[in-house]
């Protein structure tokens, strides 16, 4: 935004450099983005932040020096001239929508005459890059730059009934704006009506009925304050973008609207002649109460973490225009002036007496960090050790919005037929909330191998939300997806794609790094999984999740064209399980010994049911069980496989002898023949 150095020079005396007074306001959090030098002047480019809509003019800009200077400010001169008729007698305010337009005030200037603008009126606006219209129009834009504050002049005698109505547009109404653009409005649009008709959008731009031309003799000075939300919808709508809109989207001040008024129809009277109307319409049907805030010297000196004394900060935010009651004891009362609205807490004041301060002084220290767990409740521990327990197994972690398309929910949740739909979507793909990770990961997994990679294996933790009264049920949980490789490619090692055993893995690695092993896997029919390569997780009889490879229709419908598998934990459930005290056990002093058994089984048999037998039926503690091979074929009944398995027999306090071994191992093999109808095929000692 263009400010000019010798504009700012007259509110404020100026006795630096350029380059000094851009370096002064950029240490206040204003930005400078250069200096444009010039024979007479200096421009300024300054980066106004939308908050500062205060700062958006020369006074507000020289009322920020004047405080970092300590220099007094010089506000413009806006008393009109005496002697004008009563406003009352010459036109009339109604405002029909208080709630879009807070107060509207209007003057008129009778008998002017329109023409160019005096050399000093065309050269202050030049030098920011405005173009000179006339002088009535010109008068209105150099309080715009001056005091930040929007008005526009109508055309009175093309006003019918010379009356204002400020209203919404009714249906069918249609105004041909300043920019010659024929513009069809709604009734969500605030308009400036005369007795019939629309003469402009409020708070965006006039209408080409009433705008000031050659032939204006009597002019309607409008200044008002209309709602930033109805002006920035309005806008947008209507793809129409003003130095008015931008402001008033802003915030304008509420109790600037009269002093800008005052100030424009002074312009206009000495550059075009004519009488003011005194004294001003000042409709006001919402009064914006002041603003007070509690401000604690102690506690603006501990944020910033350096000393201020309190005549420091007092004098600062005088300077700035607040004005403050100094109890005995006590908050300071500090009232916010009515152009600051971005002011509304007690740290937004600690932040101006940093300003004032400059934040370079603000001293450059290493925070003090807590350790990383404490504060964390239970709960919460368990999320963040559960996301380390799945990097720990080799997956990448992903993170998605909450919101997805519909038939997302219903793919993967087919107790859910109303998801959680949004009120306001932004778009259709993003109406409801997620009743599952899993469809935000498989979009990031197609979009991985489309992109060439040959592995994809990634994980999200979050929250799901599923139907209730009155509110939705929200969940915390992990998901995972495997898609590719299942070992890194590397000349030793064959090429193997990821299958189930690598999902149920994962889960087993997170039961087990968590605490809450042994899980039990079960297969099931879960809609989004594969039959037979579907199973379900439970952790002490209670549900945990489940784990499988992801239909091939499914992945279908997500681009994907490789078999997929993935996983979904009810961290809720794991937390529950969590196995919160970690028992120190030595290494063992005493040797293990291992027995290989070749169990012929029923094919249905799943080894966790013979694990099982194998850990209750042996009378002596059992260290491990593994398999290791699996046959079918010649010597193997039909409808049987064969399952090598080995066992780790291990005594944490003797060694063990061979004939207590084998006492085991005939129990073993004796509930493996009652319960699984499993029988020995052979037994070898190591």
């Amino acid at each position: 935004m263009k400010f000019s150095h010798a504009w700012l020079g007259e509110y404020v005396t100026i006795t630096e450099e350029p380059a000094v007074v851009g370096e002064r306001l950029t240490g206040a959090g204003i930005p400078l983005d250069g200096i444009e030098g010039r024979a007479d002047d200096s421009i300024y480019d300054f980066d106004i932040f939308t908050n500062r809509p205060d700062c958006m003019n020369h006074l507000g800009l020289a009322r920020e020096y004047a405080a970092l200077a300590g220099a007094p400010l010089r506000p413009p001169e806006i008393a009109v001239p005496p002697g004008g008729r009563p406003t009352q007698e010459i036109a009339a305010v109604v405002i029909e929508a208080p709630e879009l337009c807070a107060r509207y005030a209007a003057r008129c200037v009778l008998d002017a005459r329109v023409g160019p603008s005096p050399d000093w009126l065309r050269r202050r606006l030049e030098s920011i890059g405005q173009r000179s219209i006339n002088n009535i129009v010109d008068a209105t834009n150099f309080v715009l730059w001056e005091m930040g504050h929007p008005l526009h002049p109508f055309d009175l005698d093309h006003l019918e009934g010379r009356r204002i109505v400020v209203r919404r547009s009714r249906p069918g109404e249609r105004l041909r704006t300043l920019d010659g653009v024929d513009r069809a409005l709604t009734s969500e649009m605030l308009v400036i009506a005369d007795a019939r008709k629309p003469i402009a959008l409020a708070g965006i731009m006039g209408g080409e009925a009433t705008q000031i031309a050659a032939r204006t003799k009597n002019v309607l000075l409008e200044s008002a304050w209309f709602d930033p939300v109805s002006v920035r919808r309005a806008a947008r709508a209507l793809g129409l973008r003003t130095d008015a809109s931008h402001r008033f989207e802003r915030g304008a001040d509420p109790e600037g609207v009269t002093a800008a008024l005052d100030r424009a129809a002074r312009i206009i009277a000495q550059v075009a002649g004519g009488s003011v109307t005194a004294p001003a319409l000042d409709v006001h049907p919402r009064p914006f109460p002041p603003r007070v805030v509690a401000f604690r010297p102690a506690r603006a000196r501990a944020l910033l973490g350096f000393g201020l004394d309190d005549a420091f900060m007092r004098q600062a935010l005088l300077r700035l225009g607040f004005a403050i009651r100094v109890p005995a004891d006590g908050a300071w009362s500090v009232t916010v002036p009515s152009f600051r609205r971005d002011i509304e807490r007690e740290v937004d004041l600690i932040e101006e007496v940093a300003r004032q301060r400059g934040y370079g002084a603000i001293p450059a220290e290493v925070p003090v960090l807590p350790a990383s767990d404490q504060g964390r409740s239970p709960r919460e521990r368990v999320f963040q050790d559960a996301r380390r327990a799945a990097q720990a197994a080799g997956l990448s972690e992903a993170v998605n919005y909450a919101m997805v398309e519909r038939d997302d929910c219903l793919r993967f949740d087919p107790d859910v037929s109303e998801p959680v739909a949004l009120t306001n979507p932004l778009q259709e793909t993003a109406a409801c909330l997620r009743t599952s990770l899993l469809p935000g990961l498989l979009r990031n997994l197609a979009r991985n191998l489309n992109h060439g990679l040959e592995s994809v294996h990634l994980f999200e933790s979050g929250t799901t939300f599923h139907p209730a009264v009155p509110a939705p049920d929200e969940r915390q949980r992990l998901a995972f997806v495997m898609g590719g490789r299942g070992l890194p490619a590397h000349w030793s090692l064959p090429r193997r794609e990821v299958d189930v055993f690598d999902a149920r893995g994962a889960v087993e690695l997170l039961g087990d790094l968590l605490g809450a092993s042994p899980l039990a896997f079960s297969s099931d029919r879960i809609p989004f999984l594969e039959e037979g390569r579907a199973l379900r997780a439970t952790c002490d009889g209670r549900a945990l999740g489940v784990v499988g490879e992801i239909r091939r229709s499914l992945l279908a419908t997500y681009g994907v064209d490789r078999p997929v598998y993935a996983g979904e934990i009810d961290l809720d459930v794991l937390a529950q399980a969590h196995g919160m005290v970690r028992r120190y056990r030595p290494l063992p002093r005493y040797p293990a010994v291992r027995r290989d058994l070749a169990i012929v089984a029923p094919a249905g048999t799943t080894f966790e049911a013979i694990d099982g037998v194998i850990r209750r039926a042996s009378r002596l503690p059992i260290a491990d069980v593994q398999v290791f091979d699996r046959y079918r074929g010649p010597g193997i009944p039909a409808g049987c496989a064969s399952l090598a398995v080995q066992i780790m027999f291990q005594h944490p306090e003797r060694t063990l002898t061979t004939q207590e071994v084998q006492e085991s191992i005939e129990a073993i093999t004796a509930t493996l023949s009652r319960e699984l109808q499993a029988t020995l095929r052979g037994v070898e000692s190591r």
